[in-house]
């Protein structure tokens, strides 16, 4: 009795096995998928880049495709679209439907249809490629959208889509503004004064001198145009590179303008012992400096360097925000 009674429940076991087996889904197929290649790219400002934009038919053969790219006109300036071989891979003729650039709201339209036959495509290659300049430094979109793929039967086929971005760094990554080594004696404490620069400096970082020996660095760091602040960052503790503060926001000192700072230091940083300090990049001025002991002085200026980071190991939104200081 037992040994049949198991043997039922086997056979029940098997048949729900079955069931189940016979009920799930087929694996969905996969689709189409429109491409900006490469995805990401860092160039430098000023420098001229081609992107493709790119189809893996999945198996479907595509017929025609169109698509817009919109692109931030303000770092990029598109220069040219050429058609690729994508939909004449195999000699058919072809058809360009729509090939605008518009660099006023900064969007790319192409479209593009196979002729003279009735099959489509089913082999990935390039349906277009695009020329941009680099014109400003930081970071744009370069987003797909209203594609269509479509098959010889004008039906649209679901589509994949993969946009991408571009980060645009400066040119002048060794304009700084340094005041070089200082000295002893040193307290850490609060420094106000004046920077003015003889050339521009694109800033996302500042380097405290420390005194040898000791942990000099800058706890918090605010530079101001008049009465406004385009600049504040705050010091991340004894981790990492701790001399070093990279700002939040990519931003620019231009040349001979005058520019207020407050730097609040901690430990031993060096010291230049004046008032005003003239170097190679600009000159730098003290109006108070008052110690962690409540000490006033007229003649102390922190031993910094303000300059860009090509790549900062700190905070993370390092040029996606633009601000420029006095523009």
């Amino acid at each position: 009795m037992g040994n049949f009674r198991k043997r039922g429940e086997e056979a029940v076991l098997i048949c729900v096995c079955m069931v189940v087996i016979t009920i799930m889904p087929a694996t969905a197929p996969s689709m189409p998928t429109i491409s900006v290649e490469p995805s990401h790219l860092k160039v430098s400002q000023n420098e001229t880049f081609t992107i493709n934009i790119t189809v893996n038919p999945a198996g479907y053969e595509i017929y025609a495709a169109q698509y817009y790219l919109y692109f931030n006109p303000i770092i990029l300036n598109a220069i040219s679209q050429s058609q690729g071989n994508f939909l004449s891979q195999d000699g058919a003729n072809t058809y360009p439907v729509r090939n605008e650039i518009n660099n006023t709201i900064g969007r790319i339209e192409y479209g593009e249809t196979r002729i003279g036959v009735e099959n489509g495509v089913a082999t990935p290659g390039t349906l277009a490629s695009i020329t941009f300049k680099a014109i400003k430094y930081g970071k744009s979109e370069l987003k797909l959208s209203n594609v269509i793929l479509s098959d010889a039967s004008a039906t649209s086929i679901m589509t994949n889509v993969s946009s991408g971005n571009v980060i645009v760094e400066p040119t002048v990554f060794g304009a700084m503004f340094d005041t070089g080594r200082g000295e002893y004696p040193s307290i850490a404490g609060t420094h106000n004064g004046t920077i003015t620069p003889k050339h521009d400096i694109i800033v996302n970082c500042i380097y405290t001198y420390p005194c040898e020996g000791t942990g000099g660095h800058t706890e918090h760091v605010i530079i101001y145009n008049g009465t406004e602040i385009i600049a504040e960052a705050r010091w991340n503790g004894y981790i990492d590179d701790y001399y070093n503060i990279t700002f939040p926001n990519t931003f620019t000192l231009l040349a001979n303008h005058t520019y207020n700072y407050t730097i609040i230091t901690g430990s031993y940083p060096q010291i230049h012992h004046t008032n005003i300090l003239e170097t190679d990049d600009g000159v730098i001025t003290c109006s108070e400096f008052i110690d962690v002991n409540g000490r006033r002085y007229t003649d102390w200026i922190p031993a910094i360097k303000l300059y860009y980071r090509i790549s900062p190991t700190t905070t993370s939104n390092r040029t996606e925000n633009i601000r420029v200081g006095d523009v």
